[in-house]
């Protein structure tokens, strides 16, 4: 539904695609199930045309909830749990995204495990939180592969 919108509406339509995905893996990844429809919007800049409004409410709820069963907040490939790379190929090659689009979203995230651990380890987290942080994390960037 809001891939659909980006593509009838952004001036930016395959850019903002990109992003649009890239905030849906982030989202699943950190175990964020609070990305919620009103957190994505389209703002019309006067020169530019529409284009997809930055990211924000990025934060993960599974650590601190972790008895809601959800793994994101939207459905995706109708399913809010038990995720598989699957579903996310699936639904974002209906989107639009070419094959070769959608293995560089998922390599960019691959690549990016050793900063994301790193900057766990350097949270305020207590440490019962980090380590359930990080295995989240590692858990669902290998489904990724």
């Amino acid at each position: 539904q809001i891939a659909r919108l980006i593509k009838k509406y952004s001036s930016f339509s395959q850019l903002d695609l990109v992003n649009y995905w890239e905030v849906v893996i982030f989202s699943w990844i950190t175990g964020n199930a609070d990305m919620h429809l009103k957190n994505f919007s389209l703002y019309n800049n006067r020169k530019l045309g529409y284009g997809l409004t930055p990211a924000y409410d990025l934060l993960c709820t599974k650590i601190v909830m972790p008895e809601d069963t959800e793994e994101l907040a939207l459905t995706l490939n109708g399913r809010k749990r038990k995720i598989q790379k699957s579903d996310f190929v699936k639904v974002m090659t209906a989107s639009g995204l070419s094959e070769k689009v959608i293995n560089n979203i998922a390599k960019k995230f691959r690549r990016s495990i050793v900063k994301w651990l790193d900057l766990i380890e350097a949270s305020f987290l207590p440490d019962s939180m980090k380590k359930e942080y990080k295995k989240l994390i590692l858990s669902r960037v290998m489904a990724l592969r």
